[in-house]
């Protein structure tokens, strides 16, 4: 499955290099169209080799973890910063409720961003082409606290709800069943939010939209650095 993911990419950049090598005299337009298509594979290559390697050091347990008291509205805060341009150039609204404060979690700050980060993206890529809006709420849920990050895009089948949580295996668009992305984001996410002692889950129907949650116990006492695990 790694092989065949990696040379999608890598057939679309040496295609498109042939053609700008033997095509001295084209179009300007056609090749700045030409280079942003090898600009972005490169990038979606890269990104594929990175969640790979993330992915494997975290199920063979050579993921380093920096565990410690998380303040998890900043980095709910930070997270919508950090993908407000994905929605603009989406034209989708993003909405986002969170109180005053929540309790500390005990996690690890740069990885519950990154699951964030992901949600976010997957938000943004499926919600309503017409009309996009993605809301996220955060609060208290009993023991934990729990992030939902909702779309009004076209949700999911329930035969895909499960499966979009297995490596490379992409749900795709209920309406168009065409797939995106690499298949690893929602995987790393889930075994990132398990080994913090937390929960992530779907819950969709089909041309309902998709909500993403994920709970994090409450940090009980102070907390340390866990250098892996």
């Amino acid at each position: 499955m790694v092989t065949h993911e990696l040379r999608t990419p890598l057939t679309s950049i040496r295609s498109f290099s042939e053609i700008l090598l033997d095509n001295p005299d084209l179009d300007e337009s056609e090749r700045a169209q030409y280079l942003r298509i090898l600009v972005d594979e490169a990038e979606r290559l890269t990104r594929l080799i990175n969640q790979v390697l993330d992915l494997s050091k975290i199920e063979s347990g050579r993921a380093e973890w920096r565990i410690a008291e998380v303040d998890l509205k900043a980095v709910v805060e930070d997270s919508v910063a950090t993908t407000a341009q994905l929605f603009k150039e989406g034209h989708a609204a993003l909405e986002v409720h969170v109180p005053a404060s929540v309790p500390p979690v005990a996690a690890d700050r740069d990885r519950v961003m990154q699951v964030l980060l992901n949600l976010l993206s997957n938000a943004a890529k499926f919600c309503d082409r017409q009309d996009g809006r993605v809301t996220v709420d955060l609060r208290v849920d009993g023991p934990g606290v729990r992030v939902d990050v909702r779309d009004n895009g076209p949700g999911i089948r329930p035969e895909d709800q499960q499966v979009v949580f297995e490596k490379f295996r992409q749900g795709g668009d209920a309406l168009t069943d065409r797939p995106q992305g690499t298949g690893l984001g929602l995987p790393i996410s889930r075994q990132i939010v398990s080994h913090l002692g937390g929960e992530l889950w779907v819950e969709s129907e089909p041309g309902q939209g998709a909500t993403f949650s994920f709970t994090l116990p409450v940090a009980q006492a102070p907390v340390g650095t866990e250098a892996a695990s």
